[in-house]
């Protein structure tokens, strides 16, 4: 019992220090007292009122919340009246800027009709760009080697106007083609003398041929006098205008397989494209050598060619 009180936790300098331990014993039991007097009532009751404390600060903070939202909305109210003067006094300027310089325009066939050529086959054709990423529909005949394996070398050819003669300025390759529906992809992968390729493609954007009816008119871009002598006299691009005469179907390929023409179709112009009042590219002239209808202006219909090749290929008008 002596060593226990010798030990150094109980070892006091003062009975000041004895006297304020005391004090601090006599509280903790004092609390623990109190503690074990509390009944289930008096929990209860504490309970009681936390969540009444608890249900003022939600009612408080519901019939608050109007007038924040009051606030909110002048402020809103505030810009709305202000942005009509803005977008009005800006707009055209903002507009008429961007058109011009960055936005591209797909409605434009004249940059976007190409023509392509086979200098080793030693014939020529039309083709569309339709793609920002190069890809270029044509005639698969417009690019058929013939078994020479001459299309291993195919150039396409752009305008800069009408008055002009087109000029090489890309080397493509055949990505896919379907002999029975005579049309091919390409893909431009090089310029013609050498320099970087650009990334982005000015494109032509795909329509939807189930649209057109008889009578409506079309307008045919292409290549007709299109010969191979050399790069410095291949013919220049032309327009032709036409109106929907007729549809015809072909044997396991579709009942709307043609669309007709009125009006004749160069075998210059096979690959090139057909577009609607919208500029929207709803078919590819076709030269056909089979019975009487090479007679006609016949047109492949663009729904049908994207039931037989990937739609990564084509852009989409919106």
């Amino acid at each position: 019992m002596d060593e226990f009180f010798d030990d150094d936790f109980l070892d006091f300098e003062s009975e000041d220090d004895f006297e304020e331990f005391n004090q601090s014993e006599s509280l903790i039991s004092r609390f623990n007292l109190f503690v074990d007097s509390l009944s289930t009532k008096h929990y209860l009751a504490f309970a009681g009122v936390v969540v009444l404390l608890i249900t003022g600060y939600f009612i408080n903070y519901r019939f608050s919340a109007p007038q924040n939202e009051v606030a909110e909305n002048n402020t809103l109210t505030t810009s709305t009246t202000v942005a009509p003067t803005i977008s009005t006094t800006v707009a055209p300027t903002t507009s008429t800027t961007v058109t011009d310089k960055n936005v591209t325009n797909t409605l434009d066939p004249l940059a976007l009709t190409v023509m392509v050529a086979l200098p080793e086959c030693g014939y020529m054709g039309s083709g569309t760009i339709i793609s920002k990423l190069g890809f270029i529909m044509t005639n698969e005949h417009v690019v058929a080697d013939d078994g020479t394996f001459c299309n291993d070398y195919i150039v396409i050819l752009t305008s800069e106007s009408g008055d002009k003669d087109p000029e090489p300025k890309y080397l493509a390759e055949i990505v896919e083609s379907n002999v029975a529906l005579d049309i091919a992809i390409l893909e431009i992968t090089a310029t013609f003398d050498g320099s970087p390729l650009q990334k982005s493609f000015r494109n032509r954007c795909i329509g939807d041929s189930e649209t057109i009816s008889l009578g409506d008119e079309l307008l045919i871009w292409g290549y007709p006098d299109v010969r191979w002598v050399n790069f410095d006299s291949p013919g220049r691009i032309d327009i032709s205008q036409g109106f929907v005469s007729g549809f015809d179907g072909e044997s396991g390929m579709s009942e709307k397989a043609w669309i007709s023409l009125s009006s004749t179709i160069s075998s210059g112009n096979s690959g090139g494209g057909a577009y609607n009042e919208q500029g929207q590219l709803v078919g590819v002239p076709t030269a056909v050598f089979e019975g009487n209808l090479s007679s006609r202006g016949l047109l492949r219909p663009i729904n049908l060619i994207l039931k037989y090749f990937d739609s990564f290929y084509f852009e989409f008008c919106k």
